[in-house]
């Protein structure tokens, strides 16, 4: 015996397959992503390239020793006091730790003109930290910072290799 589908069934099987047909050819379409953005290139700077010095103690703050990091005007980088003496770390099983160097967090910008502006952190223990902002200048040859706040150093830096 042959069967025979219905006129029905026949259209709605064919509306079935180009209603396919048509999401098959628009999904793709629609999955697509607008244009990239333009990626933001960095445009370099007359003061890139890496800086170094220190700022000497002042009063009872320690000296630093001072690494900047200059790409595109962002300024990255260190400062350690490398002179000062520090209390000695007991472990979580009560052995002696070595003392943990004071070391600065440095970030900031350095605008076309050459004027700078830095935020320092620290972190001392757990969740203790100090804070400190320094300003500056930059020429061609070298930085000069000022450490504004409690201890008021002034540091001088000259490119490094």
């Amino acid at each position: 015996m042959k069967r025979t589908s219905s006129p029905s069934l026949r259209v709605w099987k064919r509306g079935a397959t180009t209603a396919v047909v048509l999401l098959t050819l628009a999904v793709p379409a629609l999955a697509q992503t607008r244009a990239p953005a333009p990626t933001d290139r960095i445009v370099a700077t007359p003061f890139d390239g890496v800086w170094a010095g220190t700022a000497p103690a002042s009063g009872s703050c320690a000296a630093l020793e001072i690494r900047l990091n200059i790409e595109g005007g962002a300024v990255d980088g260190t400062a350690s006091e490398p002179e000062r003496q520090r209390a000695a770390v007991t472990g979580k099983r009560g052995e002696t730790l070595p003392p943990p160097p004071a070391l600065w967090q440095l970030h900031g910008r350095v605008q076309t003109d050459g004027t700078l502006k830095l935020a320092g952190l620290r972190s001392i223990k757990d969740r203790e930290r100090q804070n400190a902002s320094w300003s500056g200048r930059a020429a061609a040859a070298s930085i000069t910072l000022t450490e504004s706040g409690g201890c008021s150093r002034v540091a001088a830096l000259a490119r490094s290799r």
